[in-house]
């Protein structure tokens, strides 16, 4: 992520930093969370939209393109008034086989502070059929999901009490546990 160009945007390079290439061209929104795709084919993005704070998920080639809106308030209907009412998708990654997409998901709007839990939940989109189901359904929200190398497993931060911690889910059977807390001390 730079703002190079004048604008927060995504940007892929070599390791040593030489032949940059901007990826996304959006002079009003502003991106975070970006992640390759297993086959480095294409970069998926988190932008927010300036005039609601709602997040969706952009898919973009490296190849250059004007990239495709995969999740969120963009992917669920034409912008207008009612976009606070659409969903918000966050810090996607894919899984091992690029089948799914998973990622933090929030029924409505942006990022408040002070808010109420829970608000995020994790999500999993098929690319193939577009399908969305909610994995998780965490008292203290569950955010930037990661899944295992073997796309077994996927391991989320949520709020218990007064702290952060990470939970491992087994994408199979669906249990659930702590494998660290807590994990920050925060505000």
């Amino acid at each position: 992520l730079s703002d190079r160009e004048g604008s927060e945007n995504v940007f892929i390079a070599k390791p040593d930093g030489s032949d940059v290439k901007q990826l996304s061209k959006d002079a009003r929104n502003w991106f975070a969370s970006p992640a390759w795709t297993p086959d480095g084919e294409y970069v998926i993005a988190s932008r927010r939209t300036s005039n609601f704070g709602n997040f969706d998920l952009w898919m973009y080639h490296v190849q250059g393109g004007s990239g495709v809106a995969i999740a969120g308030s963009a992917a669920a209907a034409p912008a207008g008034p009612q976009q606070q009412q659409r969903p918000s998708a966050l810090g996607a990654v894919s899984s091992p086989d690029g089948r799914y997409f998973y990622y933090a998901r929030k029924a409505t709007g942006g990022i408040p502070y002070n808010a109420t839990l829970p608000m995020w939940q994790t999500a999993r989109r098929d690319r193939i059929t577009g399908d969305e189901d909610v994995l998780t359904q965490a008292v203290g929200s569950a955010m930037r999901p990661l899944v295992s190398p073997d796309g077994a497993r996927l391991v989320y931060g949520t709020r218990h009490e007064t702290e952060t911690g990470l939970r491992i889910r087994d994408l199979k059977t669906g249990e659930d546990r702590w494998i660290k807390y807590p994990v920050t001390r925060d505000d």
